[in-house]
């Protein structure tokens, strides 16, 4: 026991000092004037860089490679340029390769899409199982090498760039899930998986025809490398407490998903901590996530899984605020709010208007004196029941409530990442901070009034 302890402290002591130690280097290379090599304005060198290297590749093989281009040109055969991201996240494995394939079909484009997938971790071989009903994905080392060379000729590439890896311009995967509505998912489980993964529920104890939701908080431990970058989208798992009550209360289940790192859930009646279970693994999180009446979660991608299988997501603390919707039309969300360096909280007007609602690493939120504001356990529950009235044919709106989402919604820019959203924010959430949707001035007369009438 005491073993395990000290493995752990160390553990701990390891990632606090590669935590400060990246801190350092961007402390560092900002103060140097080198802060392009991390941040969102190194995006355009890196275009220059990656384009001179794809001409150079592109005169070494071209004498070899230019008649199969473009016979594989004529042929459809299109190689899929993926960053190692796209193919080791599995928020990017689901978003990425869902929006490409609905976009060829939307634009009725035939294609042969092709992935060299030698020398990469996938984030669920289950998901690039699936993909390979539609994708032909090449694992042979020696078969990657041959067709490499290919990639220098932009005819037989497609890039996955555009959809959601990208840094402060709209995302295309917003644009392609808006125009595919409510058309059918591209993908869904056999009848055997079906029957696989309920056998699989009943060990978890989840009883037979029971309806379950997916309910996820993003933690450090899935992704500790950019930790240092990415802890603003960090959110409490007990903050989803009464969001679990409240669903447990109208006879469903809650499914903790994530990974294994995640804190321990207290024993709650009706609430699975599949995370940390034995059952626990990437075939089962495609399962839970296809088969969840919606899920509830946050902005970490583990949501896109139950998106491109059609589910409804209910999303709490969304950042930054120019990512405040999500994707699929039919999802609910609420951002987190933001702060300066006085304690105020930013009314969604100014917020949105500056560099804030773009910014997408910790040291630059912390460089401008502003801070994440989680969303409360209230918000959350209230988001979550929102969610289940909306499926069970039950909720009213008032009549202010348009109102509210169309004012929130043209704050969103075209240079916005959720440009090209058609979801909603939720509806508690807006009539909670309608407020925050004033004006700079209008927000600072009516606080001057209010103190005024303490007073």
């Amino acid at each position: 026991m005491s073993s395990n302890r000290s493995k752990r402290v160390d553990s701990i002591i390891s990632s606090v000092f590669s935590q400060k130690l990246k801190e350092f280097y961007w402390t560092v290379t900002r103060a140097v004037g080198l802060g392009f090599l991390h941040d969102g304005s190194g995006y355009k060198h890196l275009k220059r860089l990656l384009k001179l290297r794809k001409s150079l590749l592109g005169l070494l093989f071209y004498p070899l490679y230019v008649l199969p281009a473009r016979v594989l040109s004529h042929a459809g055969v299109r190689f899929i340029g993926a960053p190692v991201n796209v193919i080791e996240q599995v928020g990017h494995l689901a978003l990425d390769f869902d929006s490409y394939l609905k976009d060829q079909l939307l634009s009725h484009r035939k294609v042969i899409p092709v992935l060299l997938c030698a020398g990469r971790k996938p984030a669920n071989e289950a998901l690039l199982s699936h993909w390979s009903q539609n994708v032909h994905v090449i694992r042979s080392r020696w078969i990657c090498w041959l067709l490499r060379p290919l990639i220098s000729f932009p005819e037989v590439v497609d890039s996955l760039q555009g959809y959601c890896s990208v840094l402060r311009s709209a995302s295309r995967t917003y644009d392609v899930q808006s125009l595919w509505a409510d058309r059918a998912p591209i993908i869904c489980l056999s009848e055997d998986e079906i029957a696989r993964g309920e056998a699989e529920l009943r060990v978890l104890v989840i009883p037979e025809g029971a309806w379950f939701v997916c309910v996820h908080s993003r933690e450090g431990g899935y992704s500790p490398h950019d930790e240092w970058a990415s802890s603003y989208r960090n959110t409490n798992i007990s903050d989803y407490t009464e969001a679990m009550c409240a669903i447990v209360a109208r006879g469903g289940w809650c499914v903790r998903v994530g990974d294994p790192t995640m804190r321990p859930l207290d024993p709650m009646p009706g609430v699975v901590d599949y995370a940390r279970s034995s059952s626990k693994s990437a075939w089962m999180d495609l399962f839970l996530c296809a088969r969840c009446r919606f899920f509830l979660g946050n902005s970490s991608g583990l949501f896109g899984l139950a998106g491109i299988f059609g589910k409804p997501s209910a999303l709490a603390n969304m950042t930054p605020l120019g990512s405040a919707y999500s994707p699929f039309p039919s999802d609910i969300s609420i951002p987190k709010l933001l702060m300066d360096a006085q304690g105020q909280t930013l009314p969604f007007p100014v917020a949105f208007a500056g560099e804030a609602s773009e910014l997408r690493l910790a040291p630059e939120f912390a460089e401008r004196g502003l801070s994440q504001v989680d969303n409360t356990s209230q918000e959350i529950a209230e988001l979550a029941i929102e969610m289940m009235d909306r499926l069970d044919g039950k909720l009213k709106d008032e009549p202010d409530d348009a109102d509210l989402q169309a004012r929130f919604r043209a704050l969103i820019q075209p240079h916005h990442y959720c440009w090209h959203a058609s979801a909603r924010i939720g509806r508690a959430f807006l009539r909670r901070h309608r407020a925050l949707l004033m004006s700079r001035r209008e927000y600072n007369n009516l606080a001057n009034q209010l103190s005024s009438g303490r007073r």
